[in-house]
């Protein structure tokens, strides 16, 4: 009798594991089926939220007319302040519009930076490659070129805007500046063009590329320093700084500007004597902390 007991016993447990195995293996074949579809569901979902990051950017509502900008032209009408309050408040204006359209090219670099992973992958979905189309001719690249294009996609060192929009609106107190929002003295050829005509200027069809407001000025700026042919030899200086963990600073990166101007050697002594007499190498290295490759 004690035998039969024992060999029931045994053969109720022998079932159990039957059916614990079982179970074990069901829910593990479910897990794996549960995890793939999440997996394919994220690879949807990553590309949606990267297409809504992308049109955020460019949508950006920040260069809408400020009461800063109309603040800045009135002080500057005004004779009653020295040269170092009107440098001060020249500063505090133009700042924060050069930091902004840098971080709308850093959220855009990093965006450029994902859909370079997904390359390397091969793993790029038709949505991600139409932003990529989108970046491309945005920063006028051609024969779809990733390593010019990562060069194009960058920052402008904020002392070297600060220092050019100086110079070229005389501390923001120039005709061009306070008519046209023309604080970087970008010429434009052509009658239906906006701009203003330098009262020197022999030719008519020649103008100083006038803006809405600050904003604006200081992004058409920024775009010319990533785009043109003229400044291939700075972006190319910019990009070996960053494969060497450099900071991008204006005193080094204007001797690669030497197109800008007219003045040539002249007029890139006078950039870095302004960093220098300002304090503007500072600012450079703040925004550095936030543009690390």
């Amino acid at each position: 009798m004690y035998k039969s007991k024992k060999k029931t016993n045994s053969k109720k447990l022998h079932t159990s594991y039957k059916y614990i195995i079982f179970f074990c293996a069901a829910f593990a074949i479910f897990n794996f089926f549960i995890q793939k579809i999440a997996y394919q569901n994220e690879g949807k979902n990553y590309s949606k939220v990267l297409n809504i990051r992308f049109n955020q950017i460019e949508n950006n509502k920040y260069n809408e007319v400020k009461e800063e900008d109309i603040k800045i032209k009135a002080k500057y009408t005004t004779l009653n302040y020295s040269v170092v309050e009107r440098k001060k408040y020249f500063i505090d204006n133009i700042l924060p519009s050069l930091h902004k359209a840098n971080q709308e090219i850093l959220e855009k670099r990093e965006i450029f930076f994902e859909i370079e992973k997904k390359i390397q992958n091969n793993n790029l979905n038709v949505l991600e490659a139409a932003i990529l189309r989108k970046l491309f001719n945005e920063f006028k690249v051609k024969n779809k070129d990733l390593t010019e294009l990562k060069k194009r996609i960058d920052i402008v060192p904020i002392s070297l805007g600060i220092a050019q929009a100086a110079i070229e609106s005389g501390w923001g107190t120039s005709r061009f500046a306070l008519e046209g929002n023309a604080y970087f003295g970008q010429k434009v050829v052509g009658t239906k063009v906006n701009g203003i005509k330098p009262i020197d200027s022999e030719n008519p069809l020649i103008k100083v590329r006038s803006f809405e407001n600050l904003n604006d000025s200081v992004k058409a700026y920024i775009n010319n320093l990533n785009t043109h042919f003229a400044y291939k030899s700075f972006r190319k200086s910019r990009y070996e700084l960053r494969s060497f963990g450099k900071t991008l600073e204006g005193k080094v990166l204007v001797n690669q500007l030497i197109k800008y101007s007219e003045r040539g050697n002249d007029y890139i002594n006078n950039i870095q004597k302004i960093i220098k007499e300002n304090n503007l190498s500072k600012f450079d290295f703040i925004e550095y902390r936030s543009a690390q490759r």
